[in-house]
């Protein structure tokens, strides 16, 4: 990991404050997801899967949910976050390229409209796209990003992975931000593309993964054994358990 891919990561999983800090060992470990729903986002992220976190109110863990993944996305991937008004500025090679959202809400690093088409326009050119939204399900991010920023279908498609988390129970209706710090967070709905297809729903919290979640059991069972054995690490940063990542999938 380069020390400039090194240093964003670091800035944007803000090592000061416990929850946004958490790694995916962590979410494991709270029972946000599983070992075995783990183990397949690791599989995909891990070879060069774009995914969106959402959740409709503020507080329930999109963002840490996000910040979790870029341990495993593939090292020979630089970070660069997108910022308003130089989304287009993202210079040579392949990048990962971060969104801190998509929101028309401040603060003022978030992107909507125009920045938001800039940020899409990058899959066509190879780069692995990250963000969160304000959203609970797909027709509400669909219709946030095709709808009213006006995002071309195939760039939305580009995004592979739709990964939602709720409060267990639901969330309460009408709420901009929850505060409840006691009620467990859990991953309740995932969607996947290809790429090309429309996206279709592969994980509920009763189904499992269900048959149509992409599949590679070999390299799902290693992900799973370097989870397992992170468990048992006390390394629990995300760019700690990035650095191990690398060392043990080179």
């Amino acid at each position: 990991m380069s020390d400039s891919s090194q240093g964003v990561l670091k800035e944007i999983s803000h090592p000061e404050d416990e929850e946004l800090s958490r790694s995916l060992l962590d979410l494991i470990e709270i029972s946000t997801v599983d070992l075995e729903l783990a183990a397949w986002l690791v599989s995909l992220v891990s070879r060069g899967a774009s995914y969106i976190t959402g959740s409709g109110p503020g507080g329930i863990g999109k963002t840490t949910t996000m910040h979790t993944l870029l341990s495993f996305v593939p090292d020979d991937l630089a970070f660069k976050i997108a910022l308003p008004d130089a989304v287009a500025e993202i210079g040579e090679g392949r990048h990962c390229v971060i969104s801190t959202e998509l929101s028309d809400h401040p603060p003022p690093t978030y992107l909507w409209g125009q920045d938001v088409r800039d940020f899409f326009a990058h899959s066509a050119q190879g780069h692995i796209l990250v963000a969160n939204v304000h959203a609970d399900d797909l027709d509400e991010i669909h219709g946030q990003m095709v709808g009213e920023n006006q995002v071309p279908e195939d760039q939305f498609r580009a995004i592979n992975l739709l990964i939602f988390i709720c409060l267990e129970g639901g969330n309460p209706p009408g709420e901009r931000r929850i505060k409840d710090n006691t009620t467990r967070r859990i991953v309740n709905k995932i969607f996947y593309t290809d790429g090309s297809s429309p996206h279709q729903s592969v994980y509920d919290p009763a189904s499992g993964l269900m048959p149509a979640a992409p599949r590679d059991a070999e390299h799902e069972a290693r992900c799973r054994a370097f989870l397992n054995a992170g468990l048992a690490s006390p390394e629990r940063s995300i760019t700690g358990v990035r650095r191990h990542f690398i060392e043990w999938n080179a």
